[in-house]
């Protein structure tokens, strides 16, 4: 877990953990030693404080147009029916107050009342309920607008309910400012605001998913478009639960945690995928969980590292990274890519090709004349090749990863930990030591089991629901595998990444695509590869020439690039702009065969 101290504009971190997903907010820092910016966004409405800048700001009309003017034309109106009852006058008088305070609520203040009326409960306060309700919910929804979300809910818990006789005592209810952009790092228990409002979609997805069987609802479109988006939250607290369990554990329990769940969340997917491919008889979803393998190396080789790089050097010029603990992830790395396509290169150098749906230069299918071949591939049928070579090779491959893996686990956790204590600034400052994690071990294990069986059935809805997303006739199935399949679960890890970039901790927004791609080539592949040993489904080591030749190629530009320790937005250009030319060569790829 990560450990970060401030002072002045030095910062240790003291890295406990590598190769599991990194989270944040998986330790909380006593309140009183957050920046005051952090204090801000947890602050309470009911402080008056000393408030010296604008009332008058883009984020305050922008309420007023949005919240404002409907929410106070409300008050107006159950103020005139209050005034109606007579013996409602009273709350009429306080709705009539309140219209004001919520048109503009900008630096007023809302007092402690006593004494009440059954007019009210029954008439007014209905009504305004649904109102604030309605108004937190889409405030809340919209994360920079939570101030406006705490405000209503304040006033629908505590301030409707009071009388409104003028008795002031205590300030109940005060704001400043509509709009706070620092809200992105809102986090409730731990996880942050985005995840948590993305939670009912999960609901939503598998609803849809398994009530509405006939596609009378909702079509298989919209709910593929759901299931998939249920991954992000999903992928969030598992990684929250690895986290949290493996700073409460010692190396090897924190060990197999991670490699129990670590890749749960693009495992689930791919088995799921494969054994819906398999009973189906559809050989293009085995092809689609290749490409989204591929295409997580991709992502997390050149565009994770590249965004960072790009955000970070906006905000500083230059950053410096570990140099050394790179090196051993680009080793790592390297050996990564070369042991999962090994069986590749293997069946071109000694396999035979085979091309099909062949015709002359004339347009016929004679046996001579110049030939143009539409679909040319390896041959595994071949049964000496394929069965006593190229398979013993898989699972000699799938064997010695996992223990290149557990040798790198050693290497950076016990016998060589100290090249990973990373220091930016100008000088060294110890650790924070008053964290504490937000779960428990049975929490976190608790949570970790519920979002597991979660994204398993979300996983399921998905892949009954792809077909009409790969049936598109202007889009490659390789570019849906290579990108949304592959990204989609890795957004939480680029959301930390670009935090630690703009915190100057660019060494590890490196590291948080360096371990998901070690992960993919090191446990989740080997693990695909003793699946199908047990339960056969098709599963086939052997990628297409474009996957190959672009993973090859990603490594080598990104070893070159964290050759000299430093970076910069130029760098960080480079990567993506690589990136994106190879989804496009994926986007203009033809489908594979037979798809």
């Amino acid at each position: 877990v990560t450990v970060l101290s401030h002072r002045s504009n030095s910062c240790t971190v003291k890295r406990n953990t590598y190769n599991w997903k990194w989270k944040s907010h998986v330790t909380e820092r006593p309140f009183e030693d957050r920046s005051d910016v952090v204090k801000e966004l947890y602050s309470e409405l009911n402080v008056i404080k000393p408030h010296t800048g604008h009332l008058i700001t883009c984020g305050n009309v922008v309420y007023v147009l949005l919240f404002g003017w409907w929410v106070s034309l409300v008050y107006l109106l159950v103020s005139i029916l209050m005034f109606i009852t007579i013996i409602g006058v009273p709350y009429g008088k306080m709705c009539w107050k309140l219209s004001w305070y919520f048109l503009w609520p900008f630096g007023k203040s809302i007092q402690e009342h006593r004494v009440g009326t059954y007019v009210w409960l029954l008439l007014g306060y209905p009504l305004l309920a649904v109102v604030h309700s309605l108004a937190c919910l889409i405030s809340w929804l919209l994360v920079f607008t939570i101030p406006v979300a705490k405000m209503n809910a304040r006033t629908l818990a505590s301030i409707l309910l009071m009388p409104p006789e003028n008795l002031s005592t205590r300030a109940l209810l005060c704001c400043y400012h509509a709009v706070n952009w620092y809200y992105y790092k809102y986090t409730v228990d731990g996880i942050n605001v985005f995840a948590v409002n993305l939670l009912p979609l999960v609901i939503v997805s598998l609803v849809i998913g398994y009530v509405d069987k006939g596609n009378q609802f909702a079509s298989s479109e919209v709910k593929f478009a759901t299931a998939v988006g249920s991954i992000i939250p999903l992928s969030y607290y598992i990684g929250m639960g690895i986290a949290s369990i493996s700073a409460q554990s010692n190396f090897a329990v924190g060990a197999v945690v991670n490699a129990t769940f670590g890749s749960i969340t693009e495992m689930t997917f791919y088995i799921t995928a494969l054994l819906r491919g398999h009973r189906a008889g559809n050989a293009c979803l085995q092809e689609i969980v290749k490409s989204a393998l591929t295409g997580t190396l991709l992502g997390c080789i050149l565009f994770i590292p590249g965004i960072c790089m790009i955000i970070g050097g906006l905000r500083h010029r230059e950053q410096r990274f570990n140099s050394r603990s790179a090196g051993v992830s680009s080793a790592l790395l390297f050996i990564s890519v070369g042991g999962v396509f090994a069986p590749t290169l293997f069946s071109k150098a000694y396999g035979n090709l085979v091309c099909d749906n062949c015709t002359n230069s004339t347009g016929g299918n004679t046996t001579s004349g110049s030939f143009v071949c539409r679909n040319c591939h390896y041959d595994l049928n071949n049964y000496t090749l394929f069965h006593s070579h190229i398979q013993p090779l898989v699972y000699t491959v799938s064997f010695l990863l996992p223990v290149a893996y557990i040798i790198g686990l050693i290497f950076t956790l016990k016998t060589h930990s100290h090249i990973y204590d990373i220091h930016v600034g100008e000088g060294e400052v110890t650790g924070h030591h008053g964290a504490v994690v937000h779960w428990s071990r049975w929490r976190a294990l608790a949570i970790l089991i519920i979002a597991t069986l979660l994204m398993s059935a979300c996983a399921d809805v998905t892949t009954e629901h792809i077909q009409p997303i790969l049936s598109q006739p202007n889009i490659s199935q390789y570019f849906i595998g290579v990108t949304v399949l592959a990204m989609v679960p890795e957004i939480p890890e680029i959301v930390n990444g670009i935090q630690f970039a703009l915190q100057n901790n660019i060494s590890l927004s490196l590291e948080v695509g360096s371990c998901i791609a070690v992960q993919v080539c090191m446990l989740q592949i080997p693990l695909l590869v003793l699946f199908n040993a047990f339960y056969d489904v098709g599963f086939v080591l052997i990628f297409c020439d474009l996957h190959l030749w672009a993973s090859i190629f990603s490594v080598v530009l990104v070893n070159y690039i964290f050759m000299d320790g430093k970076s910069d937005y130029f760098q960080g250009t480079a990567l993506v702009v690589v990136y994106l030319i190879l989804l496009a060569s994926y986007f203009f790829a033809p489908s594979p065969a037979g798809c």
